[in-house]
């Protein structure tokens, strides 16, 4: 006879820790990576903004 049982996981680690630590790596990374898209959309830099405008320019 086998036994079969679901892992459990660590009791140090909170609930949200956890799930975090499901999330799939791309999702895991977004969820990082957000703050700082969302600073560049609000306040971009003259450096971002030369990029933007040269690149029109070439296309």
């Amino acid at each position: 006879m086998t036994k079969t049982s679901t892992p459990n996981p660590p009791k140090n680690l909170s609930k949200k820790e956890v799930a975090e630590q499901l999330l799939q790596p791309e999702e895991k990374f977004y969820r990082e990576l957000k703050p700082q898209l969302d600073e560049l959309h609000r306040e971009p830099s003259d450096e971002t903004i030369a990029k933007i405008l040269d690149y029109a320019k070439r296309r």
